[in-house]
């Protein structure tokens, strides 16, 4: 179990359980269900929105405000470098996630599987090397000023969406992964963002991991 020292590692918790959702589910797909291909192609479309975010705002909010600090950032070449490397692996599971709709067949299924599981190899190996060699870095300058400044910047951004922001990072995940998002987000607070503003995950998405 990761040892969460900023909301970052939280995010990647819930990254890993929707790839190893995704895998189970390509891997028993019913044979011509329309509804279950909508339903997965729906669930991959919101993953894909918050691992674009995900990496888009550490580049343009968390890594300049770190390269403000007198951190030791010799590991971000590599880790950004594995950022492009994780978008063209996405581009190929996404193409393939999605022609389910127009082919829902095993044959599909596991075409989108094996592109998947080449992005989860891709993806997995990123969000480890970012906790051991970044993420200390982070947790240490987080009270930085221009890292404050960063994370108000990204929860500006993430405002219209915190509520079903909130109600993915609660889905399926483990006391620690709650504890440690109440951190950040106050658990009054996230309540009442996800119960007013979480209706799309709740009725779109999360029913997609009760098949079964």
């Amino acid at each position: 179990m990761t040892e969460h020292l900023t909301m970052n590692t939280v995010i990647h918790a819930a990254f890993r359980r929707d790839i190893a959702r995704f895998d189970a589910a390509l891997a028993s797909f019913p044979d011509g269900s329309q509804a279950r291909a909508d339903q997965l192609v729906g669930a991959w479309d919101f993953f894909e929105e918050q691992l674009h975010d995900h990496h888009d705002f550490e580049e343009e909010y968390f890594w300049p405000a770190l390269r403000q600090t007198d951190a030791d950032l010799t590991s971000l070449a590599a880790l950004d470098g594995e950022h492009q490397a994780m978008r063209d692996a996405l581009d190929v599971a996404s193409r393939e996630v999605r022609a389910l709709r127009a082919t829902p067949t095993p044959a599909q299924a596991a075409a989108a599987r094996t592109a998947v599981a080449q992005l989860s190899t891709v993806l997995l190996d990123h969000l480890a090397h970012e906790e051991r060699d970044l993420e200390p870095i982070t947790a240490a300058y987080q009270d930085a000023p221009s890292m404050k400044a960063a994370l108000k910047q990204v929860k500006r951004a993430h405002f219209s969406s915190m509520g079903n922001l909130v109600e993915w990072l609660r889905d399926g995940a483990d006391a620690s992964d709650v504890a440690a998002m109440h951190q950040q987000v106050p658990a009054p607070v996230a309540f009442a963002f996800a119960k007013v503003a979480g209706g799309r995950y709740r009725r779109e998405i999360a029913p997609t991991w009760r098949v079964g």
